[in-house]
């Protein structure tokens, strides 16, 4: 792809992503996408076939962009109480820093856009997915986990609290510190401990 085709890529994405965000899936149409992008709206079709397709290549660059973010000083020697809490901070640190995705991504996952792709994503057969750091933590019996829940719950219990903290945040009813990014995090833990 050239600079000039990348560019274009790229600003469709970015608009797409501000767009979707904010006004939500339904509410920004492609035309208003190639509006925000400088582009014509046949340049969309160009890259992408649908706006269905473009609202997954949203999500696989914003996921693939947290999840970059959040394993990029993975260590691991730490156990998996350390693991865990050095992740959660992480997310919730991302997504703080980042709340056009966050508005994104609690969108994506509560529609029908996000429903296969969370299941494939958190229940398939094997959870041992190297490439999801949280599924790894939970699949991994030496972490002492409980064993009488199941991955929804282990993923409830983690990413639950994390939304609702978050959301609090974006809505200004709290400020985010350390202190309480580290509560949150240990307290997400505990929940899902033997």
């Amino acid at each position: 792809m050239t600079t000039t085709l990348k560019n274009k890529h790229d600003a469709i994405l970015a608009a797409a992503l501000d767009l979707f965000a904010d006004n939500g899936f339904h509410c920004a149409p492609i035309s208003q996408v190639a509006a925000m992008a400088g582009v014509g709206v046949g340049s969309i079709y160009r890259y992408f076939k649908d706006k269905d397709e473009l609202v997954h290549a949203v999500f696989a660059k914003v996921d693939d962009s947290l999840l970059q973010s959040i394993t990029t000083s993975k260590d691991p020697t730490l156990s998996g109480r350390c693991e865990f809490i050095h992740l959660v901070t992480a997310l919730i640190h991302y997504l703080d820093t980042h709340p056009q995705e966050y508005k994104f991504f609690e969108q994506y996952y509560n529609s029908p856009y996000g429903l296969e792709n969370k299941r494939a994503k958190f229940l398939q057969e094997n959870i041992a997915d190297k490439s999801n750091p949280f599924l790894n933590i939970f699949s991994d019996n030496k972490n002492c986990l409980r064993q009488d829940l199941t991955l929804p719950v282990y993923l409830a219990m983690t990413f639950g609290p994390v939304s609702f903290l978050l959301r609090e945040s974006l809505s200004g009813l709290v400020t985010l510190d350390e202190a309480m990014i580290q509560q949150t995090a240990e307290a997400s833990w505990n929940a899902i401990k033997a």
